[in-house]
């Protein structure tokens, strides 16, 4: 995984953690408010990133695929 492909994993992370943070009520503890929130976060952005990862995956699979079908097909062409 390259540098680039780690921002679909952090900014999900980061903007759950933003809107978790401005969420949170009264009714529980601080720290467990925050460390729900920060579990929430931490999972959201999993998710996000090996969804958006295994999206591009299946696409270059796709399309190495249909290069391959289409060479085969130029290869096997008979010659006159």
């Amino acid at each position: 995984m390259g540098d680039h492909e780690v921002r679909y994993f952090v900014i999900p992370m980061i903007v759950v953690f933003i809107l978790g943070i401005a969420a949170i009520s009264g009714l529980v503890s601080p720290v467990t408010g925050f460390l729900i929130v920060g579990l929430i976060a931490i999972l959201t952005g999993t998710v996000c990133g090996w969804l958006v990862i295994g999206i591009k995956w299946c696409v270059s699979f796709f399309h190495n695929w249909k290069e391959h079908r289409t060479v085969k097909k130029v290869i096997t062409v008979p010659k006159r």
